[in-house]
């Protein structure tokens, strides 16, 4: 008896099978999380959700951070603000991590501000640890309810917010983002007058 080879179409299944497993392995925020929605609402997938006309004012937001202070998002008006809502268990959250520090780096002369948002139940124990092991330049703090209820994360991370720099909300972005579209919503929105 001979064995033969998956046909290229079982191989293709099989990697998207498994490309889908992966990358929802963080999507769902377990049901203790401060991010966990309502059991009555739908799952979110990855998605963009860019619309200058539906613009809405961003939330206050203060927190106090790890390694930068207090961050108040009404001290930087005129800034381009993204807000990252992660923890440490999600792959595709800490894989984006590097680029949007490498982003940071490169563009927050030109007006761009970061802060991540850890939602980790297990506390900032967790994170201090994390963030020991890494180098990353922008502030990390950790998420409340509150918080990440106001900013709409609903049951899935990481949950990008990009607002502009007159305070409004102008994109969200549900799953990883690649360093390139990254860095290209925020030049998009750095080009705009405050």
């Amino acid at each position: 008896m001979t064995m033969s080879t998956p046909t290229p179409r079982y191989g293709l299944t099989l990697v998207l099978v498994l490309g889908a497993t992966l990358g929802l392995a963080c999507q769902s925020t377990p049901t203790d999380s401060p991010a966990a929605s309502s059991p009555d609402a739908p799952p979110k997938t990855a998605s963009s959700s860019p619309a200058p006309e539906a613009a809405r004012a961003a939330p206050n937001l203060a927190v106090e951070t790890f390694n930068a202070g207090k961050f108040d998002l009404s001290a930087h008006r005129g800034k381009v603000v993204v807000v990252n809502f992660w923890a440490t268990w999600c792959p595709p959250c800490v894989a984006e991590m590097p680029g949007f520090d490498a982003t940071y780096r490169r563009l927050k002369g030109d007006g761009l501000e970061i802060v991540g948002l850890s939602v980790d139940q297990e506390g900032p124990k967790v994170v201090r640890e994390f963030l020991a092991k890494r180098q990353i330049s922008y502030p990390i703090g950790m998420a409340d309810s509150t918080t990440a209820a106001r900013f709409g994360i609903g049951n899935s991370i990481p949950y990008t917010v990009f607002i502009d720099r007159r305070g409004n909300i102008r994109d969200t972005v549900t799953g990883g983002i690649s360093e390139g579209i990254f860095e290209r919503k925020v030049k998009q929105l750095l080009q705009e007058p405050a």
